[in-house]
């Protein structure tokens, strides 16, 4: 699956915004606490609700924190399209589905879903096809016959939930991958308890698969290792082009002894009977000790002996955890991350580099990164760039830097001595006369 588009809105403070994957990387970019973060929870929530079942889903639309409180989004529901291609569906090999749904409302109203779309076509060269009526719960079984049938649909239930049991329909695939897809979300500030290794495990865990963001990236950097030598010397390289310094990585385990599932250590007195000895209780728990753990070593030319991972500066165990999630995202088939705040605790001369690595491992995976940094803006292209300019005080809505305005950009950006980073950033902080100028820049003013 190759993404081409995501739009999402009605969230928090967030207005219908709607990003486009020209590039496999792009960047939200705003001051402080305009509503980047809402952005890439509310795309985290979008997947989340399409894999939820009804029940859940009725509490997902109750959830306070997220439901619109701006006065101008007080009655918007909550909307979500995607638009991806994947050559594998044929003559459905370009999909665009997307669902809307009304958040709670103490008269009782809302918490239902309003809308569904359901678009496919064989090509671009041809204009996409609907196969879903929402309104009147219907839907067409494929190309073959432009008739449509009676579904049954309630407010909770998406027809996508539905359709896959219909024996002759066509597109069961597509409808498969719309279901399938993954999203992801780096958006941890302080790794640092990443690297700290506990030698507990929950009791269902599984160490047969390798999890993204996963609370042990010794760990998670050992699995990739056992499971995709490709891709963990990959990894590798990307690390020593970062710290040419690093002559070698090495990932330790370690075994634990004596695993117990049962616990009979803790005892308990018998009713009412102060004098009868404590009586064992023995009954499962929810963790165990972990078979193995694990710690990542390095050896430096800076340094006379190699030192633990965990020992060493905050941004090299940032971009640790960052690119062993691009890597294990690559190998998991996430077909999009959005990363909060890459730059920090990076220092801007890597950031570069850094980029150019994410971009040349990402295949077909998409990423959005978030930021209000300058300096990560210059190493991106104008056209790769979302800015905050919403014409309401409030409101977070993106735009992309249009592709016809970008000389006129460069030259307002030189006229004042300023980087295209350092001039959009004085343009979004400053009063309404800057955001004007700012969405002359932008598309969709």
């Amino acid at each position: 699956m190759i993404l081409k588009s995501l739009a999402v809105g009605g969230f928090k403070n967030l207005s219908l915004t709607k990003i486009s994957f020209d590039h496999n990387t792009v960047a939200v970019i705003s001051p402080n606490n305009y509503g980047k973060s809402n952005l890439l929870e509310a795309l985290r929530f979008a997947t989340g609700f399409i894999s939820a079942s009804p029940k859940q889903r009725i509490n997902m639309m109750a959830w306070t924190e997220a439901i619109p409180l701006t006065p101008l989004l007080a009655k918007t529901p909550f909307e979500f399209q995607m638009e991806f291609e994947d050559e594998k569906l044929g003559e459905y090999c370009f999909v665009r589905y997307g669902f809307s749904f009304s958040w709670y409302r103490d008269d009782k109203t809302g918490q239902r879903i309003i809308d569904e779309t359901l678009e496919m076509r064989p090509s671009e060269s041809v204009r996409y096809s609907s196969y879903l009526k929402r309104d009147t719960c219907q839907y067409r079984k494929g190309k073959s016959t432009n008739a449509y049938r009676n579904i049954s649909l309630d407010n909770m239930v998406l027809a996508i939930d539905v359709l896959p049991s219909i024996e002759d329909l066509e597109y069961k695939e597509a409808i498969q991958a719309i279901r399938s897809f993954e999203y992801r979300v780096c958006d941890t500030l302080d790794v640092k308890e990443q690297f700290q290794f506990t030698p507990f495990r929950i009791a269902d865990e599984d160490d047969s698969h390798i999890r993204f963001d996963d609370e042990d990236i010794p760990r998670a950097l050992f699995q990739l290792k056992e499971m995709f030598p490709e891709r963990y010397w990959q990894f590798e390289d990307a690390i020593h082009s970062l710290f040419p310094e690093f002559s070698e990585i090495t990932i330790h385990a370690h075994e634990l002894t004596a695993t117990r599932n049962q616990v009979t250590h803790f005892y308990a007195k018998k009713d009412g009977d102060e004098n009868t000895p404590d009586q064992p209780i023995d009954e499962e728990i929810p963790f165990h000790l972990k078979d193995k753990v694990y710690r990542v070593t390095i050896k430096s030319e800076y340094l006379n002996q190699p030192v633990n991972l965990v020992t060493m500066s905050t941004g090299t165990k940032r971009i640790f955890w960052l690119l062993t999630n691009i890597f294990v995202a690559s190998c998991n088939n996430v077909s999009c991350i959005g990363v909060e705040e890459l730059e920090t605790s990076i220092h801007p001369k890597m950031l570069k580099n850094l980029l150019e690595i994410i971009t040349d491992t990402l295949e077909s995976t998409r990423i959005i990164v978030s930021s209000h940094s300058p300096y990560l803006v210059q190493y991106l292209k104008p056209e790769q760039l979302y800015a905050g300019a919403s014409i309401h005080r409030g409101v977070a809505q993106f735009y992309r830097v249009s592709t016809s305005k970008v000389k006129k950009l460069l030259a307002a950006a030189r006229s004042y001595d300023l980087t295209v980073g350092e001039y959009l950033f004085e343009l979004m902080s400053g009063g309404e006369t800057s955001l004007e100028t700012l969405r002359n820049y932008l598309e969709g003013f």
